[in-house]
């Protein structure tokens, strides 16, 4: 059983997707079944299952720097297991590990066979140790949706997924995303004071700015995102200077949108048409809101259908961008066309020339709200993953989805809501899960309320609690290959 790889994935990468992803998928099927029903299936079976479709995933093995491909060279063993792949998707939630026995029983000694060989033929580049952890130890990515006051809720699910103690390898964000995901970046554990940060002293006054000012890498928007003011005691380094993407301590993705200039030619209007509605003041706003919001979605719907006119550009991907202040990639990740508007500090000449050396470098002339490409950018994940920069392959990509639509609620925000949402689709064949939050804050809430961020840490803690025993399985260590076949015999 073979999927098909996303039209719009990296050429080099493609058929490692369509040869792997079934049997992602099909190990997600099988880890809900038995967290659903755990006395369908001995663990020595469970484990032989799992260790599997490992196996079959297994593309590249990682030791002292150097890579070795084994994809290719699997082949047989990745054929011989696709029945029993497709018997798992056909039966989807209706799958019941228990007749999943017999086919255990007669992978045990294939899968210690294959690793063995695997061994032998490879014994000058890669050794035991190396070939275990991959086969053996799945590491979590956190994939950041952005979505303005929604996002809050991710704090929710950070303080939930410490508590499981399950901690992220890499974390990638888009938007609020990313602000939030730059906090839970900072510090390998995760620490209540982390959300006291976030929120302690925020003024709207503080955050944002109405201005009429040119800029050189964003697009205009009515108000300026004053993050550094903001932000900047909890991201300046020992030495005084900003902190960079490359300081923190878990590796850091942010989506920003590149724009060409010709595609940004409509947006003049659609920025003139805010600034009036801005300056007839909170009721004003309110009852223009709406008109402002279509406006947004037309323009945006505008730019995503014609080709070529916005391109993802994966901030901290590489170490040109790894070099970004954190706020200021952050910032740019932000910066929604005709509303909010983000810059370099006017004087950062090292910041203005990597903003200017990346515009170039992509052949576009401004950055722009990444949720315009990508709110939930998993895909972006699954790429630098797969590229080696995390010293494994073997990952298990959890996207959160704060944006989703919900009938009844946010009504106002819909249009955005579902633009957002198609995007999000195609990022969706990226994640093992794409959970999308059914309790948020409105996306106005930027500047939220004490009462209102204790409701969406709630709501986050609450809504990843009731995943977490697939969460914490999906993430055990296996046991060793060679435990196997002595295991499975004394299983009955």
């Amino acid at each position: 059983m073979l999927v098909t790889a996303p039209a719009q994935i990296r050429p080099d990468l493609g058929e490692r997707y369509r040869q792997i992803r079934p049997f992602d998928e099909a190990e997600v099927i099988l880890v809900r079944a038995l967290v659903e029903q755990p006395r369908s299936l001995s663990q020595a079976h469970e484990h032989i299952l799992r260790h599997a479709l490992s196996l079959a995933r297994l593309w590249v093995v990682s030791t002292g720097g150097e890579d070795c491909i084994l994809g290719p060279r699997l082949t047989e063993f990745r054929e011989r297991l696709r029945p029993l792949v497709a018997t798992i998707m056909r039966a989807g939630r209706t799958l019941d590990p228990a007749r999943l026995k017999d086919a255990a029983l007669d992978l045990g000694p294939r899968i210690v066979e294959a690793h063995k060989r695997i061994l032998a033929e490879n014994a000058d580049r890669i050794d035991a140790g190396a070939l275990d952890r991959e086969l053996r130890t799945k590491s979590l990515v956190l994939v950041l949706g952005g979505g303005g006051g929604c996002g809050y809720v991710h704090l929710g699910a950070f303080s939930a997924l410490e508590s499981l103690a399950l901690r992220p390898r890499l974390i990638a964000g888009t938007s609020m995303g990313a602000i939030l995901g730059l906090f839970r970046a900072k510090e390998v554990a995760f620490r209540p004071e982390t959300i006291h940060g976030v929120t302690q002293g925020l003024k709207f006054k503080d955050l944002f700015r109405v201005l009429d000012a040119n800029t050189r890498h964003a697009l205009p928007g009515t108000l300026k995102l004053r993050l550094r003011s903001a932000l900047a005691r909890y991201f300046t380094r020992r030495d005084g200077h900003p902190m960079r993407i490359s300081d923190l301590a878990i590796p850091f993705l942010c989506m920003v949108t590149g724009v060409r200039r010709d595609a940004a030619r409509n947006l003049q209007e659609y920025e003139r048409a805010f600034s009036r509605e801005l300056r007839r003041g909170a009721l004003g706003r309110i009852l223009h809101i709406k008109d402002l919001v279509r406006g947004g979605v037309s323009l945006i719907g505008h730019w995503a259908s014609t080709p070529g006119a916005l391109r993802p550009i994966l901030v901290g991907a590489d170490s040109e961008t790894q070099a970004f202040n954190a706020i200021d990639a952050v910032g740019f990740s932000s910066s929604l066309p005709a509303i909010l508007q983000y810059e370099v500090r006017r004087g950062d000449t090292r910041m203005a020339t990597l903003v200017e050396q990346t515009l170039a470098r992509h052949a576009i002339d401004f950055l722009a709200d990444g949720g315009l490409i990508a709110n939930v950018p998993a895909q972006g994940a699954w790429e630098h993953v797969h590229s080696g920069n995390l010293g494994t392959r073997n990952v298990f990509i959890l996207g959160l989805d704060c944006f989703a639509p919900q009938i009844g609620r946010n009504m106002l925000f819909l249009p955005l809501q579902r633009l957002a949402s198609e995007n999000v689709g195609r990022d969706r064949a990226f994640a093992h899960v794409m959970l999308a939050y059914r309790r948020v804050l409105s996306p106005t809430s930027v500047v939220p309320r004490k009462k209102a961020i204790e409701l969406a840490v709630r709501n986050g803690r609450a809504e990843i609690d009731e995943v977490g025993p697939f969460l914490q399985k999906m993430l055990e260590p296996l046991p060793p290959v060679e435990t196997l076949v002595s295991t499975q015999g004394q299983s009955g």
